[in-house]
């Protein structure tokens, strides 16, 4: 009988070792746990952050593992929620560009709580860590695009699957336990996007209800529970009950070809603003044109965006909420209204979509001349790109194409930058000295013998 999906990629993740990763790789998961222990922080400092930890508190008690910058000890599977909420607060988290999922977010934070549980190598952490992120993108791209267009977010559905491969992992789990554990895992696998209607938190929690639920699994399996090994491309799996598309043909080859030969996670872009992915070439162009061209918001006419067909029902409509977003939530999936609040502020940064610039009347009516149009010459989805034409109130025409977003492979954020972005996100609760200690202990991080000191440096 040919081994599952499942199977095959339990083998292939228990077998990685830190010396199979190639050195970029390495450097990029590096990065990806600065990353996101940044936007833990910052995270925990808003609305939602703050109303999940509450809620932790009371939905169980443990010792297992210490919530980020709180620093209680919980059970695995609450800090999981929590530090993994708290981290995609602020729609800041790397995005993998094909299939629009956040893929850190769930998986670091999950690596973070079962490595402060468990006395995890640093090694151990980013070996793991780096193969999970692989199976993620692989995952996503079995059906790129087609998970959104049913209404559910894609993060929540990968991200609770690659959660599980990682906490089997780390957890020791065997590759038949660890097939368990998948199928386990996409019971709970989901996450739906109604909250874009109304800009309530609910997709706050998908990465943390991701990281919960990957720990379950892993859990469950360990103590003999079993789970389908057709999880993926069963007759009931994964993908057929959420792509109800008869016509859409499944392409579930492309999750293992040439898995540990061409590394998919390489095509992760890291995120420089704190908005939607696709928002980002185009806030590319506008600072082009701001830093170079001068232009400033009382001097814009109107603003024309050349954007691709499948990004308009994510970040262009419906346009009247689009236009005046109800939450700083609605504000960051808004094409419109980030170009105009970048413009007015010159500036998209962890402080941005603040509730004083929401009702800011002078941001609110430059949004209203900023519109889109489609652009048929735009790539497909793996690659995001950016066109802002602007007309001034004194005749002029100002226009900037950006082929690739900043943070991506082909135009990529360095180290350093990804250094300096989590010096100003982690500023909005620590001071210089920590902050210099946790970039030293990422940097070296797989010279450590346990990942708590690094845990214990992210807590107040």
């Amino acid at each position: 009988m040919q081994k599952s999906l499942s199977e095959r990629g339990a083998e292939w993740l228990l077998g990685l070792r830190y010396q199979d990763l190639p050195e970029d790789v390495r450097v990029a998961t590096r990065c990806r746990v600065l990353d996101i222990i940044g936007l833990a922080l910052a995270g925990a400092t808003r609305d939602p952050g703050q109303a999940v930890h509450r809620a932790a508190l009371k939905l169980g008690r443990g010792d297992d593992a210490r919530i980020l910058w709180y620093g209680e000890r919980t059970a695995a599977t609450l800090a999981g929620l929590v530090n993994g909420t708290m981290a995609h607060t602020l729609e800041f988290d790397d995005t993998h560009n094909e299939t629009i999922v956040h893929v850190s977010v769930p998986l670091v934070t999950t690596a973070l709580v079962l490595g402060d549980m468990l006395d995890t190598p640093g090694a151990e952490l980013v070996t793991a860590l780096a193969g999970a992120a692989e199976l993620a993108t692989r995952i996503g791209v079995i059906a790129p695009g087609r998970l959104n267009r049913y209404g559910f977010h894609p993060t929540a559905i990968v991200g609770a699957m690659s959660a599980a491969f990682l906490a089997s992992r780390l957890c020791g789990l065997t590759v038949e336990q660890t097939r368990h554990a998948l199928g386990i895992a996409g019971s709970k696998a989901a996450g739906l996007m109604e909250c874009w209607t109304d800009g309530t938190w609910a997709k706050s929690l998908h990465p943390g209800l991701s990281a919960e639920t990957g720990i379950t699994a892993a859990t469950l399996a360990h103590a003999g529970f079993t789970g389908p090994a057709t999880v993926f491309e069963g007759r009931f799996g994964l993908m057929a009950s959420h792509v109800q598309d008869p016509d859409y043909k499944l392409d579930f080859d492309r999750m293992l070809r040439n898995l540990g030969t061409e590394w998919e996670s390489r095509n992760i872009s890291f995120k420089p603003y704190p908005c939607g992915h696709v928002i980002h070439p185009f806030l590319d162009a506008l600072f082009y044109l701001h830093q170079k061209e001068g232009l400033r918001a009382e001097q814009v006419e109107r603003i024309v965006c050349p954007i691709a067909d499948y990004m308009v029902p994510i970040v262009c409509e419906p346009v009247a909420e689009k236009l005046r977003p109800a939450s700083d939530w609605q504000g960051r999936v808004s094409l419109q209204y980030s170009i105009a609040e970048s413009l007015y502020h010159g500036k998209c940064d962890v402080h941005s979509y603040a509730a004083g610039s929401l009702r800011n009347p002078a941001i609110l009516e430059l949004a209203k001349r900023v519109s889109y149009t489609i652009d048929k010459s735009a790539p497909g989805r793996s690659q995001f790109k950016g066109r802002v034409i602007v007309d001034t109130k004194d005749g002029r025409r100002l226009e900037r194409i950006e082929e690739h977003n900043w943070g991506s492979r082909e135009k990529p954020m360095t180290p350093s930058d990804i250094d300096a972005k989590f010096r100003t996100n982690a500023g909005v609760v620590l001071g210089a000295e920590r902050i210099e200690k946790i970039v030293g202990a990422v940097r070296g991080i797989e010279g450590q013998g346990s990942i708590r000191d690094l845990v214990a440096l992210c807590i107040k």
